[in-house]
């Protein structure tokens, strides 16, 4: 991949992850938390990490992201682009002028990949598939994409904020934890060979009580071949 599709090509142990968690998603024993977070007046106070800058993201900022500091390839980056184009935006924090943090709005719905979608009220969004590059870990910037997004949502009036994370996912549950998200229910997804079930406890059920189909708005886009 030359610089013009995107940056530098992927590490080669970034990719083998990504390959690796494919390969995984064919056999799946898997269970989720889903949390949310009420909005307060004072979130609409927002003051970046030293060195910084915070910002809804646009198709031009997606298109010229890195691999390594973003992990999307050039199959994502279009995904990317069309769900801008579907209306979910991107935070996205940038280091001089580097992506070096992204993270993905939905307000619509809590929808994650091969397991659930569940109608959002109108004063509810959620996020999803934060990454942060490599080099930029520990400097907390999941948390304060979180509070980029509550400062917008405090402005707009809004009500809550909605994550979720895999059971073994530390430092996501951590991030959610400080800024005291609270349980609103749990999934599990459980498949092998094509075949797929999905149950919702009654908490999350009771959450969030309208599921909806899935479109196949993405699918039917002409994307490029996804790396291997």
């Amino acid at each position: 991949m030359s610089e013009r599709d995107g940056g530098a090509r992927m590490p080669p142990w970034t990719r083998l992850r990504k390959t690796l968690g494919r390969i995984r998603r064919r056999f799946v024993l898997d269970t989720f938390d889903v949390f949310g977070r009420r909005v307060q007046p004072e979130d609409a106070t927002f003051e970046p990490p030293l060195g910084y800058r915070f910002a809804w993201a646009d198709a031009t900022d997606v298109e010229r992201c890195d691999e390594h500091h973003t992990e999307l390839d050039a199959r994502e980056r279009a995904e990317g682009v069309a769900r801008l184009g579907l209306g979910h935006m991107a935070v996205f924090a940038f280091h001089r002028d580097t992506a070096v943090f992204t993270m993905w709005v939905n307000p619509r719905h809590v929808n994650t990949h091969g397991g659930i979608k569940r109608r959002l009220a109108p004063d509810q969004w959620f996020i999803y598939k934060a990454f942060t590059s490599p080099e930029h870990r520990g400097k907390h910037l999941y948390q304060a994409g979180m509070r980029f997004v509550l400062a917008e949502m405090a402005r707009r009036g809004m009500r809550e904020l909605i994550g979720y994370a895999h059971v073994q996912k530390a430092v996501s549950r951590k991030g959610l934890s400080r800024l005291d998200f609270e349980s609103k229910g749990r999934y599990r997804v459980a498949g092998a060979f094509g075949w797929r079930r999905v149950l919702v406890s009654r908490e999350l059920a009771t959450s969030f009580p309208r599921a909806t189909p899935r479109s196949n708005a993405l699918s039917s886009l002409q994307l490029p071949v996804r790396d291997s």
